[in-house]
């Protein structure tokens, strides 16, 4: 199912249901600021600012976004996702919305995305009163060298505050005179390291990934709609013990796509060929969601790579048996309006795959220990019965914990796959304690 670990994730559902696997926390910053929305309900508003950047890593961005909350459900969002700014020139950038009856409040600022250094000035929200009439209820121009009100994170929980950047406002030229710097050198970048990834031909399409550390190899698989970023905060635990390798799923993160249908059968192939061009023997794989659905079709169908598997809240069914019925109306909103190709080709490859008889994973013969949260969007019995036709199985459901329970529990998620990928794998049977 669908990893709701995209940047754009945190934003929209950060007040409603909130899934901790959200693209790394390590690897961007904001500033924002607030309003009471209610006294402008239904009206258009308009966002603009002026931003340059000067950028270390090719991934890095900068951001104009705007969210709005509500009472119930999601309002309108954007974050220039889709648009990111790299220009090493001033240029002015808007976002236009309307707000949404129910509002509460009214989010918006500024964010950036790895290393660099990046420039914003004369931030401004302003509400339409009438035809080509607009009224200005914030502004921040720098110039009495604060930061104008914008405070650090994304109006809401944690998420945006990142003590790897820092904030000051300088006076950048004669021109422009004070405005807002953002920078940062050593923000982790994973995911977006220039020094260390590398692209792999593998049925007609360039395959990213990441290798670090040493040890014994380690395949890290993110979920729909993710890339490597995705597990950032796991790496520098990893390196440690493992040689891992993550891996950009084909048209995700960094990876290219073909005009061959979609499926997770393709980009099982894909990964065990990746492992067949870097020479890996075997690894242990983690994968998560569709990732998970990838580390079983690779225990599967390519028994020899596959040393272990953990399989955090894979599907082998794309409909209601498997899933609850509002992720399933979700990703049929998306695979038919979302604006973005790849969000619809995702979205639909979910809606249709996978289509696997729990008769199939009888034939994986690799320790697997199947996981989830007992919150999550897989249903537990579609997790336990998954459990039940795998012959070498473990099982875990996280207490409290979603679809992202990795991430929520991640000290207790880190010791249990230490345990199982390093200890002797074994299945217990109660009789036997009973008995003796």
């Amino acid at each position: 199912m669908k990893n709701y670990n995209s940047f754009s994730a945190i934003f929209c559902i950060a007040f409603s249901f909130i899934f901790s696997i959200a693209k790394a926390q390590n690897n961007w910053i904001s500033y924002s600021k607030a309003i009471d929305g209610k006294s402008y309900e239904g009206k258009t508003f308009r966002l603009t600012g002026k931003v340059k950047t000067q950028l270390i890593d090719d991934s890095a961005s900068a951001h104009l976004w705007a969210r709005v909350d509500k009472e119930k459900g999601i309002g309108f969002f954007e974050n220039m996702d889709a648009m990111p700014i790299r220009s090493s020139q001033w240029q002015s950038y808007s976002i236009m919305g309307k707000i949404d009856s129910g509002v509460t409040k009214l989010s918006f600022g500024v964010y950036c995305m790895y290393n660099g250094k990046f420039y914003f000035d004369d931030i401004k929200l302003d509400i339409q009163t009438g035809k080509n009439k607009w009224r200005t209820i914030y502004t921040a121009n720098f110039n009495d060298g604060t930061t104008d009100s914008l405070t650090e994170g994304i109006q809401g929980g944690h998420f945006g505050i990142n003590s790897a950047y820092t904030a000051s406002v300088v006076n950048e030229d004669a021109k422009m005179g004070k405005v807002f710097l953002i920078e940062g050198d050593t923000v982790e970048n994973f995911g977006a390291n220039s020094k260390v990834g590398k692209f792999a031909n593998v049925n007609g399409i360039k395959l990213y990934y990441e290798i670090y550390g040493s040890g014994a190899p380690l395949v890290v698989l993110h979920g729909n709609g993710g890339s490597i970023a995705n597990a950032s905060e796991f790496y520098p635990e990893l390196m440690k013990q493992y040689e891992v390798i993550a891996i950009d799923s084909r048209d995700q993160g960094n990876s290219t796509n073909s005009s061959a249908t979609m499926t997770y059968d393709l980009m099982a192939s894909d990964v065990n060929e990746l492992l067949n061009q870097i020479h890996i023997d075997s690894a242990f794989v983690w994968g998560q969601s569709d990732g998970a659905i990838l580390g079983l079709l690779l225990a599967k169908d390519y028994p020899k790579k596959v040393k272990r598997v953990i399989a955090f809240s894979p599907n082998i069914q794309p409909d209601t048996n498997a899933v609850f019925p509002w992720a399933v109306e979700m990703s049929e909103r998306i695979a038919k309006e979302s604006k973005d190709p790849r969000e619809r080709v995702l979205n639909q490859m979910m809606l249709d795959y996978p289509n696997m008889p729990y008769s199939e994973l009888e034939k994986i013969k690799a320790p697997v220990l199947m996981m989830s949260g007992d919150r999550d969007v897989i249903r537990p019995e579609h997790i336990l019965k998954m459990y039940q036709h795998i012959p070498n199985s473990q099982l875990c459901i996280l207490p409290g914990a979603t679809h992202g329970g990795a991430w929520e529990k991640h000290a207790l998620f880190m010791e249990i796959m230490n345990d199982f990928f390093n200890k002797p794998f074994t299945m217990p049977d109660t009789k036997d304690w009973m008995l003796h």
